[in-house]
């Protein structure tokens, strides 16, 4: 009977055991359900960002100027690899920092390092192409080289076939998918795609069993660029010419068409967008849109051109032109000693008449108005930038409130006032594309697709136009200043200009140390290519015509030839 009593007792303390146990059992189900659930799936679904292929960039007859390739960063967790070592038998770090560093073109010593430096995180290399990483694996597949603690975090690697053609023009894009300057900066929002993300259902074993698109790849839109390849490699070939003549500290050209569309912009230095890091950081600027410069004698041109739309002045005016003329406190004087002459506004383009062409500024400003010669300047784009779309300066004109009495002395002949190659460019398309101002461009495609751009504004008469292009061939004739640039079979047309580099901590325009430079047009009346060459502070000093003038003719023979453009003479 005590028996019986003592498994009664053992039978209820069981019962209640078992009881509570229940009771645990339900109360962990409902109170950790949430929990339990994100840990179930946190173990069976893996997620995946799918990197969005960058566009490419190529020029108007499709050549490649930038394209993407699947890249990532390799990155290592040294604890991870040291526990290799435990492992029956053991992986030693040297075999696979061998294997890494051949395969991924790494110095060996360096993968070491990293690899027992104890350390949770750290890069072994960036951007290294897929068919690389790929190759490791496969060899160490093969070694049974196991790569616990490497981790690849997909980017893309932007490579640039033709090495530092149009470098600056490119710009640089960086190891963490972000663009830093250039074209890759400027048309980022087309070029950079929309990422992706898969996830995946994974089998206890690892094995996938279902993979879902949370969110579609949409790669980056392709941009098909109004340059032309072999237009830009003999512009940059021609300023490699210049510069081992002249030496000038940097230099820069631009060929485009009259109505805006830029065949060529070229700089040099030149800069490897494949290694931007080999070049210093003064020579990465796109000198074609960011040098900001006294133009000379090229900005003549303005004071002509608004003076015979304005009606002031016709083709056929004269003025008595001395050797020099005070204005103000300043004297100004032309480049070469002659008498009192008499001469038209061609002659004066012709010869560079500082004293002639202040004179024609000095009429309009009389005649329309004492701000008409700064409201010509804005008109032709001085002052503001171009729109070209790109990271670019807007150059610096004097509000006419800030005029001095000395100040008309130096405007009309390309001195108190900066700007850019592009703005020079952009002036002279105007002229040559019948006196309407068009807003340069380098875009021609996204996808496939021609890009709509704006129309023109017209800022002289087609007559005008027609006279001034006229005036302006007779820079490169006899008594011309650049009467020494020829192509033969053709008539060129446009104005040299040789500016002095004002010296701040002097506070003076300092002799030898000057701005060199020609823009201009071919053929004269028909034109098909605008040409701007501008040398920045070669070596001794030197006239727009000697150092600039030999590359704008090698340039302009080159596009007359490539373009099949008929002659003219």
């Amino acid at each position: 009977m005590y028996a019986d009593r003592r498994l009664r007792v053992l039978f209820n303390i069981a019962m209640v055991l078992v009881a509570l146990a229940g009771l645990r059992s339900v109360w962990f189900a409902l109170a950790q359900a949430d929990t339990l659930s994100v840990r179930a799936a946190g173990q069976q679904l893996k997620g995946t960002d799918v990197l969005a292929l960058r566009g490419e960039i190529t020029d108007r007859r499709g050549n490649a100027l930038a394209v993407s390739e699947p890249a990532a960063d390799v990155s290592v967790s040294s604890k991870q690899v040291l526990e290799l070592k435990t492992l029956t038998p053991p992986q030693q770090p040297a075999t696979m920092a061998a294997l890494i560093a051949t395969s991924l073109d790494l110095d060996e010593e360096t993968v070491l390092d990293k690899l027992t430096s104890g350390k949770g995180f750290e890069y072994l290399g960036r951007s290294i192409p897929d068919t690389k990483i790929q190759a490791m694996k496969d060899r160490a597949e093969r070694q049974d080289i196991k790569l616990n603690g490497l981790d690849f975090t997909p980017r893309n690697r932007r490579v640039y076939p033709n090495n530092a053609l149009a470098g600056q023009l490119l710009g640089a894009f960086g190891t963490d998918d972000k663009a830093l300057s250039g074209l890759e900066y400027a048309l980022d929002d087309r070029l950079r795609g929309v990422n992706g993300r898969t996830v995946d259902t994974n089998a206890a074993s690892g094995s996938s069993l279902r993979r879902k698109v949370e969110r579609p790849m949409v790669p980056g839109k392709d941009v098909g660029l109004t340059v032309d390849t072999r237009i830009q490699q003999m512009t940059e070939d021609a300023l490699g010419e210049m510069a081992q003549t002249y030496r000038p500290k940097r230099a820069t050209a631009i060929v485009m068409q009259p109505d805006g569309q830029v065949l060529s912009m070229a700089n040099w230095p030149r800069v490897n967008p494949n290694n931007p890091a080999g070049s210093p950081e003064e020579y990465k600027s796109n000198l074609a849109l960011n040098l900001n410069y006294e133009p000379g004698s090229t900005f003549k041109a303005v004071a002509v051109g608004g003076a015979l739309q304005d009606r002031v002045v016709t083709p056929d005016t004269t003025f008595s032109v001395p050797y020099s003329i005070q204005v103000a406190d300043r004297t100004i004087s032309d480049s070469h000693g002659h008498g009192t002459e008499v001469m038209n506004p061609g002659r004066i383009l012709a010869e560079s008449s500082n004293v002639g062409s202040i004179k024609i500024g000095m009429r309009l400003n009389a005649e329309r108005g004492k701000d008409a010669f700064d409201g010509w300047m804005r008109k032709f784009g001085f002052g503001e930038k171009t729109g070209i779309g790109m990271p670019e300066e807007q150059g610096l004109l004097l509000p006419v409130e800030k005029y001095s009495g000395s100040t008309m002395g130096n405007l009309p002949i390309g001195q108190g006032q900066f700007v850019t190659p592009m703005q020079i460019a952009n002036l002279y398309a105007t002229i040559a594309n019948g006196g309407v101002l068009r807003r340069p461009t380098l875009v021609r495609t996204v996808q496939g697709r021609l890009v709509t751009r704006p129309k023109g504004t017209r800022i002289l008469r087609p007559e005008v136009a027609k006279e001034l292009r006229g005036m302006l061939s007779g820079v490169f004739e006899a008594g011309g200043t650049a009467s020494a640039v020829k192509v033969p079979g053709y008539t060129l047309a446009g104005k040299t200009g040789t500016s002095n580099v004002y010296d701040e901590q002097l506070g003076e325009y300092v002799e030898n140390r000057n701005v060199a430079s020609i823009a201009g047009f071919a053929p004269a009346q028909d034109p098909k290519v605008v040409i701007v060459v501008v040398a920045d502070e070669p070596a001794g000093g030197g006239y727009g015509a000697t150092v600039a003038g030999p590359a704008f003719a090698e340039i302009a023979r080159y596009a007359m030839q490539y373009l099949k453009v008929p002659t003219t003479k």
